[in-house]
């Protein structure tokens, strides 16, 4: 044969033997590698007969290849190996095939991500490839790129079967160390598991005594806050019942997983919380409890579930600010959360502390539906805060024309002035808030007041 053509590239620098892989022509592989065709020549992904063989999964292409020397440790441009290539396919057939021809030391070879076989393995959720590996000396402590080991990818696998691979890894070395390796984000294979909603694999990493079931992230968020936050009620369930100590752990903001369940409005799971003895309505830094982020929120299944499982609560409890649930729903613009409020007696004109009842948080955000349903709950409109504004001044300060409009039809005094003097009809004027003002003139508002500077 002809030595050029046996070995001929194409435009992606590939060779015939590599098209006999391609196109699994194993007679015509064989005629090329007994006239001379170069085994090991790379094409241009430094791909070389045995990556693409591997990738296929050709048992026999790879026997044939390795008995012609084919190098099982050549690196493409991604510094994979066939070694790695083996592992994505459900038979470990040609995985075994490589182990046998290889040198200790050389199973964990690692690609551009610093993974090894054995992460592939893990990833890929084939628990024969792992065991194979663990037999031949793999190290199941080598983290990647992302500082993840095997156990990482293992667990973050959405399906229930993955707990095979889960549990050959942790049999190899079920250590606390394994268990609880945290990532370069601080995080653990509880975490991933939690985050892909795995049950099952939650229940087997949790089963092993040294899992930290309230491991913080680096956000300082556990297993707990994320699976709360994702609205995965049983595992919760099962979080809470093998968290050893007992107490539930706050974020960076002082919040519980209860907060985060509360304000995404997951019902079931804020349920399951508040029916464990380990969980408290705790406040968070700016001393708001659940009860008020899921206000403010318009959580409204969340508050139904909470008035009705904790018949103690105070709705009219305040926060560092002395606001209230129903502030914190008003100036959100909630409107079925503020009426749900109202019907349990919250406290409609509660003081802050920069003396804003709900109706002034509303009236600054121009939430119309929210203002209605404030004045027809009792809320008083001639109320003024630290400054001396009133509700009209505020919705001036904001260009809330409509909001100027409800509040005058509800008897507020159109020229009511603040403390330094200054009317509405000033505010909306600074503001360059040209429809209030046509909306304050229209209504009797007197443009030659003059503020006390």
């Amino acid at each position: 044969g002809n030595s050029e053509l046996k070995d001929k590239e194409d435009q992606f620098g590939r060779t015939p033997l590599m098209y006999c892989v391609l196109a699994d022509r194993l007679d015509c592989a064989e005629a090329l590698l007994k006239a001379g065709a170069d085994v090991n020549r790379a094409d241009r992904s430094r791909r070389t007969a045995l990556h693409l063989a591997a990738q296929k999964g050709n048992y026999r292409f790879m026997k044939l290849l390795l008995a012609r020397r084919g190098n099982w440790m050549q690196k493409d441009l991604e510094d994979m190996t066939p070694l790695h290539l083996t592992t994505r396919h459900k038979s470990p057939k040609c995985l075994a095939l490589l182990l046998k021809h290889m040198a200790p030391g050389e199973v964990d070879t690692q690609d551009r991500n610093k993974q090894t076989a054995l992460h592939w393995s893990a990833y890929y959720n084939n628990p024969e490839h792992v065991k194979l590996l663990i037999k031949h000396d793999s190290n199941i402590g080598i983290p990647d790129i992302e500082g993840k080991i095997p156990l990482h990818w293992a667990a973050n696998n959405k399906d229930p079967s993955a707990i095979h691979t889960v549990k050959c890894i942790l049999e190899a070395a079920p250590t606390e160390s394994l268990l609880n390796w945290q990532d370069y984000e601080g995080r653990t294979p509880l975490h991933f598991a939690v985050a892909d909603g795995n049950l099952a694999v939650v229940d087997v990493l949790t089963s092993y005594e040294g899992c930290n079931v309230t491991s913080y992230d680096n956000l300082f968020r556990t297993p707990l806050h994320w699976a709360a936050l994702l609205g995965h009620a049983q595992i919760v369930h099962l979080l809470l019942e093998r968290n050893k100590f007992g107490t539930i752990p706050s974020d960076s903001q002082g919040a519980t997983p209860l907060h985060y369940a509360a304000q995404s409005n997951f019902a079931e799971t804020v349920e399951v919380f508040l029916k464990h003895p380990s969980v408290k309505d705790d406040s968070d830094l700016e001393g708001r409890t659940s009860f008020m982020w899921a206000a403010g929120k318009g959580s409204d299944d969340v508050i139904r579930t909470m008035l009705t499982l904790k018949l103690d609560i105070d709705i009219n409890m305040t926060d560092k600010y002395a606001g209230t649930a129903l502030h914190a729903a008003a100036l959100s613009g909630h409107v079925s959360t503020v009426k749900l409020l109202l019907e349990h007696n919250a406290q409609v004109d509660a003081l802050d502390v920069m003396k804003h009842t709900p109706l002034f948080r509303a009236c600054e955000m121009g939430h119309k539906e929210v203002i209605q349903t404030l004045i027809k709950g009792g809320a008083r409109v001639d109320l003024v805060d630290q400054d001396g504004h009133s509700p009209l001044h505020w919705a001036a300060l904001g260009g809330n024309a409509d909001v100027c409009q409800i509040l005058i039809e509800n008897k507020i005094n159109p020229n009511v002035q603040d403390y330094a003097g200054r009317t509405p009809l000033q505010c909306a004027a600074y503001g360059g808030y040209i429809n209030c003002m046509v909306v304050l003139l229209e209504n009797n508002a007197d443009p030659n007041i003059q503020d006390k500077e």
